[in-house]
């Protein structure tokens, strides 16, 4: 009888050691794949438009964008390994094949038959990591890298961002990450959206992921004001909407007012402070009345689009 009391106790005490253990551990989810169920699709920006330019804008970042197609039924088998294969829209002529490790949390690309490791989410701080570049129009790819250290980790939404900077900054593409950083454009990586160069080796001259959608909805997106397209036509082309949330900071429920007298048609957009969609409404009146009780207390971006401007408010959320 005591023996069978010393081990119900020793059970339980195991039990309550490891309760304890789990709960002073970090929530930090369950792996997200960079790819959608069915479909995704990135959109990049190429070839940067500079202050030294007369094309030069304040709200452009490029004046050229790719769009790659991925759908999960089109796959290439290449020595072993399963790749996705890419449609391609805009000025990118050589699509990009894709495979993902979920055990390491790696993107490769494979282009012209040559495989790059673009992203890895099992780094941590103090970490380096090689950044492949390729020489400006030279589709041969030389082999040459950018050394980058991880500065810092955090957790998004239970979900994994890695900052990086650069030890060995060489190559003119560096602007455009020290540049645009108000556009929430710096060199990271993220878990469920990838690295914010895109899905290849860099060019000299920079990529810059736009955006990313996942079974036909809005995932990510790095900045409103830039969108998911850049062609020469900024937001400032557009006369400017004013918004009005209310209460801020909220609680359960928010109220937009969209002060205008046009016929509101349009969506809006919820997204937190690393760019992801939280959620997106349908709007189709002036005042509007929004749930966010889903929402994590913290900081968010409001975006309201009507295919003719887009403006964008904070709020908090308590």
């Amino acid at each position: 009888m005591k023996k069978t009391t010393t081990r119900t106790s020793l059970f339980g005490a195991a039990v309550a050691l490891a309760a304890v253990m789990f709960a002073a551990s970090p929530a930090k989810g369950q792996y997200e794949s960079f790819f959608g169920q069915e479909s995704w699709e990135y959109a990049t920006a190429f070839h940067p438009i500079t202050k030294s330019t007369a094309d030069y804008d304040p709200h452009l970042l490029s004046c050229l964008t790719d769009i790659y197609h991925y759908t999960s039924s089109d796959t290439v088998t290449i020595d072993g390994l399963v790749y996705y294969n890419s449609s391609v829209d805009g000025y990118w002529s050589h699509p990009v094949k894709l495979r993902e490790d979920t055990l390491l949390g790696h993107l490769y690309s494979l282009i012209e038959g040559r495989e790059y490791l673009m992203c890895d989410m099992s780094l941590e701080v103090g970490d380096t990591f090689r950044l492949p570049i390729m020489r400006y129009f030279d589709y041969n790819i030389p082999e040459d890298t950018m050394l980058l250290l991880v500065d810092s980790v955090t957790f998004v939404s239970s979900k994994k961002v890695i900052h990086l900077s650069a030890i060995s900054p060489g190559f003119s593409y560096w602007w455009h990450f020290m540049e645009y950083g108000s556009y929430n454009i710096t060199l990271r990586f993220m878990e469920g959206v990838g690295p914010m160069y895109g899905l290849f080796p860099p060019h000299e001259l920079g990529d810059v992921l736009l955006c990313l959608t996942k079974d036909d909805s809005l995932y990510y997106m790095t900045h409103p004001d830039l969108g998911c397209w850049q062609d020469y036509v900024s937001v400032s082309d557009y006369p400017e909407q004013s918004i009005t949330i209310f209460p801020n900071p909220a609680k359960d429920q928010i109220s937009v007012l969209l002060e205008t007298d046009e016929d509101i048609a349009g969506s809006i957009v919820i997204r937190d402070m690393a760019g992801r969609v939280c959620r997106t409404f349908t709007v189709s009146g002036k005042n509007t009345s929004l749930n966010v009780s889903f929402l994590s207390q913290g900081m968010y971006f409001l975006t309201y689009t009507d295919g003719k401007r887009t403006v964008t408010r904070k709020f908090m959320k308590e």
